[in-house]
């Protein structure tokens, strides 16, 4: 627990520069995975970066033990891509798919990445690997989704203030529970429940590894841009999945992804407002799922 306490506060600490991808670097790096021993990396060991998903592809991701495994699903085939504990794609696994009876053999397709043809869009699809399963019930209809990811994108960077609650797991069996406050443009205070906390302002930044410890001050360089939607920029297959309710409100549900990172997003974004009110992060030992509880409202950031 140690170790993924270790590594979430350093990501913590990266996201507080906006540099997304850096939180999701320093996770894997966190894992100790990167041997120098020159015998070959193990199947399903880290290993390099996987390739996009195919363009128009309905992407969906989900947990596989301590394994990210996203499903792009196409009219004539499906695509799974891998990624290992320690970060980077996981190649030389023996993937096979499960579709509508049958086990289908996966061919390597680059890096973490293995594919199979089928005769139609399938509606549910598991993939198998070791012990690992990861089932995923695919949309009878979906349709892109671009204009709503750009639009609800631009009113999280516009928010004046947001408070929110996440959930952030390494594996099954190890995760950390975090609440973050932003003050736009460049205020954030955020607290892992009975772990660290920190408070930024502008160029300056106070540190502590759990309650009852001294505060410790810092520089912050260079001075925060917040409130910064957790996805970044350059999204790709975006996806309405279809609508649901997130607390009485209507909302869509859309599917996409960063595949610079990799990461592997569903977001349920407000119909009215395009806020986003929940949000499900699939990626490398990292596991997170957000929920949006204040937009806007007053808070208070101040030197501890």
């Amino acid at each position: 627990m140690a170790g993924l306490t270790q590594r979430t506060l350093v990501g913590a600490a990266a996201f507080l520069v906006g540099l997304v991808t850096v939180v999701v670097v320093v996770a894997w790096l966190g894992t100790g995975g990167g041997s120098s021993v020159a015998t070959g990396a193990p199947p399903g060991a880290a290993e390099g970066v996987p390739p996009p998903p195919p363009p128009g592809s309905v992407v969906l991701a989900r947990e596989a033990g301590s394994f990210a495994v996203a499903l792009a699903a196409q009219p004539r085939r499906v695509t799974a891509i891998v990624l290992s504990p320690s970060g980077g794609a996981a190649s030389g696994l023996p993937v096979r798919f499960r579709v509508g009876g049958r086990t289908l053999t996966a061919a390597p397709c680059g890096a973490g990445c293995y594919r199979a043809g089928v005769q139609s869009m399938p509606s549910l699809v598991e993939v198998r690997f070791h012990e690992q399963r990861a089932t995923f019930k695919v949309p009878a209809a979906s349709r892109p989704a671009p204009a709503i990811v750009r639009r609800a994108t631009h009113v999280f960077r516009s928010l004046r203030s947001l408070v929110y609650v996440e959930s952030l797991r390494s594996d099954p069996t190890h995760g950390l529970v975090t609440t973050w406050t932003l003050g736009a443009p460049d205020r954030v205070a955020y607290r892992i429940h009975g772990g660290a906390s920190a408070v930024v302002i502008g160029k300056r930044r106070w540190d502590r590894t759990r309650p009852g410890q001294r505060w410790v001050k810092s520089s912050q360089v260079p001075p925060l841009q917040v409130p910064t939607p957790t996805w970044g920029s350059g999204v790709s297959n975006a996806e309405l999945l279809g609508t649901a309710r997130v607390a009485g409100r209507p909302v869509w549900v859309v599917s996409f992804v960063n595949p610079s990172i990799p990461a592997f997003f569903t977001a349920w974004v407000d119909r009215q407002s395009y806020r986003t009110l929940q949000l499900r992060m699939t990626a490398a030992a990292h596991f997170m799922f957000h929920r949006y509880l204040r937009f806007n409202a007053p808070v208070r950031i101040t030197p501890p």
